[in-house]
């Protein structure tokens, strides 16, 4: 058995154990999307002049963090440096929308319901991380040591989405 078949054994045997310790309940790990608390709230108000006022509020605690690094199987089959799950968390997210919607008088005689809509979304939005970089190296030398540090480790991939707001027209028949 030559060295990189010893080093996929000592990552296959790893695996393993970290499996069985999981399955036994010994260990807990935290899976990528994990979102351990989240509170939504929803509602609206129809005015008696026709304005329906919309709200929804949603608020999620942060996602688990990763450390990984490239395996004797190349890059596309990474492998956990650290627990999964343990590297820490993002930070908590929020997300406030709002809708206001009016209907309008005009045709309706006529049996058409036209509504202005107007949706705000993201309000207050502070540009939260959402996702960041959790491969630290990118590959492994002939004894499986890490080597090739990513130099965007840690650094923010993805944030919350912008504020925006939508105008549209709704016409029911």
């Amino acid at each position: 058995m030559d060295q990189a078949d010893l080093i996929r054994f000592r990552h296959m045997r790893d695996a393993a154990a970290e499996a069985l310790l999981f399955a036994l309940g010994k260990v807990r790990a935290d899976l990528d999307h994990d979102r351990t608390h989240v509170l939504k709230i929803s509602g609206s108000y129809q005015f008696s002049f026709g304005l329906n006022l919309g709200a929804s509020f949603l608020w999620e605690s942060g996602t688990p963090l990763d450390e990984l690094g490239g395996s004797v199987y190349g890059p596309d089959w990474p492998m956990f440096i650290q627990p999964r799950g343990s590297a820490g968390r993002l930070p908590s997210i929020w997300d406030l929308d709002l809708r206001l919607a009016y209907d309008l008088t005009v045709w309706q005689s006529s049996g058409i319901r036209p509504r202005v809509i107007l949706d705000f979304f993201h309000i207050g939005n502070q540009r939260t991380v959402v996702e960041q970089d959790q491969f630290h190296y990118w590959n492994v030398d002939s004894q499986g040591n890490h080597i090739d540090p990513n130099p965007t480790y840690g650094q923010p991939m993805w944030f919350m989405p912008a504020r925006s707001m939508r105008l549209g027209l709704e016409v029911n028949v």
